[in-house]
């Protein structure tokens, strides 16, 4: 055969190959969450099964709070179901989800060090923080008194940050002013509802005060608890729903999102929420 067939042969087999190779289907990359969430048909959000009045099981055993119902109404925009899991904070603000769960949605505080490894949405509400004291306690007038007390926190919680001067709130704009005095002791729990119960146990039996959330102190007062609240909030808490940045792409369901906290604000669906299980609208930046 003459070099010039073989050339031909050669050529006319190499255009082949390159059709059938283009016909072949590309390998796509990993999916973006928002497009694995509509194809599984739910949203699994990680929350606190003992957080009232944000998160909790009433006397059913069934989830209410306000952000379960903010976790029902963004399934709902969403057109999927809603599957709620009860983890533990300090899990959940770790990172490495390994895709058990999809979103945060249990008032998580945009903080720097949170944004190392978690994703945040647009702010949907603002929540005092503050001081509570057993109700027999005279000592403690205002929140400066604190100097040197022993105060229960849950860990891994901005209230621990704010006590040890070491929060950073990671929203534009925010100012953050620290306590001028320090605590004796700052000792952590693995809920705020542990420090509450161990604070109910007597006038500094086991601690002096607990910081927290002042919508959860009040609950806890509420449902019989024998606190009482110091002072003024010491700071208010920019809070939003969280995606783990090590779940993989997830810009759409970042920008879907924002886009359902920004039509909840300007519908009034927070603000009716926000009524209903705080007795005030604490939905814009204080």
């Amino acid at each position: 055969m003459k070099a010039s067939k073989v050339i031909a042969l050669l050529l006319t087999a190499a255009v082949l190959l390159g059709l059938v190779a283009g016909c072949q289907p590309k390998e796509e990359g990993p999916k973006d969450l928002l497009d694995q969430v509509m194809e599984a048909g739910v949203l699994k959000v990680s929350s606190d099964a003992n957080y009232a009045p944000q998160s909790f099981l009433d006397e059913n055993g069934e989830w209410t709070g306000f952000d379960v119902e903010v976790a029902r109404e963004v399934a709902k925009r969403l057109g999927v179901e809603l599957e709620l899991m009860a983890i533990d904070w300090d899990i959940i603000t770790g990172g490495n989800w390994n895709a058990r769960w999809d979103v945060s949605i249990g008032s998580m505080t945009v903080t720097e060090e949170r944004t190392e490894i978690l994703w945040f949405v647009t702010p949907y509400y603002f929540t005092p923080a503050g001081f509570a004291v057993h109700a027999d306690n005279t000592s403690f007038t205002s929140v400066d008194d604190l100097a040197g007390a022993t105060i229960g926190v849950g860990t891994e919680t901005t209230y621990e940050r704010w006590l040890n001067k070491d929060l950073k709130i990671a929203v534009e704009g925010y100012d953050l002013v620290f306590a001028d005095w320090e605590a004796g002791e700052v000792r952590p729990y693995s809920t705020d509802s542990e420090a509450i119960q161990d604070l109910g146990l007597g006038d500094g039996v086991r601690l002096d005060a607990v910081m927290s959330a002042v919508p959860t102190l009040q609950e806890a007062i509420n449902t019989g608890q024998p606190l009482k609240l110091l002072g003024e909030p010491a700071f208010y808490e920019p809070l939003s729903f969280a995606l783990d940045k090590d779940r993989g792409p997830s810009d759409k369901m970042l920008d879907k999102l924002n886009e359902i906290v920004a039509e909840m604000h300007e519908d009034g669906t927070l603000t009716e929420l926000s009524m209903e299980f705080y007795g005030e609208d604490i939905t814009k930046a204080q």
